[in-house]
């Protein structure tokens, strides 16, 4: 069933995210739709923790975390069946073709995008 249109009340958003103001901003955007952000952690010890404690319905990720590009989390994500979408200042270009079919969103995001890239993973997850 498609989660489009509908409340995202209590679904779980991972966000893997470095920049202070670009994290706080997600957040925002996502708890004003009832969301529960697990995070937004600066790092990816963090996140791993997180991932260990709780599964969460989705995932927004960074790839690079001021020590260079990673693709770590986006793989624990895949192996785990963890729908998750791309949020870098990197083009296309970057993501290795492992993640070409992945979504990913440019930065700055608007507050209005991201809802739709949440809705939007998780109208793709398997009922």
């Amino acid at each position: 069933m498609s989660r489009i249109g509908l409340s995202l009340e209590n679904v779980r958003v991972l966000v893997l995210e470095d920049d202070y103001f670009l994290a706080t901003d997600l957040e925002d955007a996502l708890t004003a739709k009832g969301v529960i952000v697990l995070g937004p952690f600066p790092d990816m010890a963090g996140a791993v923790r997180a991932l260990a404690a709780e599964r969460p319905d989705c995932a927004l990720v960074d790839i690079n975390l001021g020590n260079g590009i990673s693709f770590d989390l986006p793989r624990e994500l895949a192996r785990r069946s963890i729908p998750f979408a791309f949020v870098t200042g990197y083009d296309r270009a970057v993501i290795p073709d492992e993640f070409a079919d992945m979504r990913r969103m440019e930065k700055p995001v608007a507050a209005g995008k991201v809802i739709e890239l949440v809705e939007g993973l998780l109208a793709a997850e398997p009922a």
